[in-house]
């Protein structure tokens, strides 16, 4: 019994109808840290930077786990604005509630946020997309274009692939006991570019940072019938 107490918490448990979830909030921080070589602050301002978030903007931020974007993103939008972050973990969520009181934070999937239509001017997404099961990875595309207002600007960020990045995928393979070859290609951002064209986005930006981390930045449009009786309206 005391043996099975000891054992050491996953940092992710998989579940089958949201993807990966952290269930070991203090390995992750210390598994991130290790992996951009402390120098996670200032991806985190690139992040902020990127997104095109502003003084009074509304933000959301998806897969916030630990909550360090969402206090970045809160930095910039200042007291007359908010940002919320959502995470399917109760670990995170619990941990970000109790440690921020002066942002929102609701626990729900990426494919099935909880939250109004059109209620933000940017919406996040970082380290995300590849712990999400891939036939749900459409579903959650189209849910941040539903929350998000037209002209809203949309931020995913990933691991760049790189050799480095393979190497850190076997370590990371070898603590879980779980092969990960090939995981490298999830990580590569520019792969839904195509989806998010055809979810309502603009043509996609492609960013490459100096911190291992590709971005991909896109704007979402307004509804084709919006646009269809304003033209109509105009011609009256």
């Amino acid at each position: 019994m005391k043996s099975d107490q000891r054992k050491r918490k996953p940092m992710f448990v998989d579940e089958p109808d949201t993807g990966l979830v952290i269930s070991g909030l203090r390995r992750y921080n210390i598994i991130t840290a290790l992996y951009f070589f402390g120098r996670q602050r200032r991806l985190l301002t690139e992040f902020a930077v990127h997104s095109g978030v502003r003084s009074g903007g509304q933000a959301l931020d998806i897969g916030c786990g630990p909550g360090k974007l969402v206090r970045e993103l809160g930095r910039r939008v200042g007291p007359t604005g908010t940002v919320t972050g959502v995470d399917p973990s109760p670990e995170a969520i619990a941990y970000n509630q109790r440690h921020d009181p002066h942002h929102q934070y609701l626990r729900c999937t990426a494919q099935q946020l909880t939250l109004p239509d059109a209620d933000f001017d940017v919406v996040t997404c970082t380290f995300v997309m590849h712990h999400i099961s891939e036939q749900r990875r459409g579903a959650v595309i189209a849910e941040m274009r539903r929350v998000l207002r037209p002209g809203g600007r949309l931020l995913l960020a990933d691991a760049h692939p790189s050799a480095r990045l393979r190497t850190a995928l076997t370590w990371l393979g070898r603590l879980r006991g779980k092969e990960l070859d090939g995981t490298s290609d999830a990580t590569d951002i520019r792969r839904y570019a195509a989806v998010l064209r055809e979810n309502g986005f603009g043509e996609p930006e492609f960013v490459v940072t100096g911190y291992n981390t590709s971005l991909l930045l896109a704007t979402r449009l307004a509804d084709r019938c919006a646009v269809s009786e304003s033209v109509s309206h105009d011609m009256v």
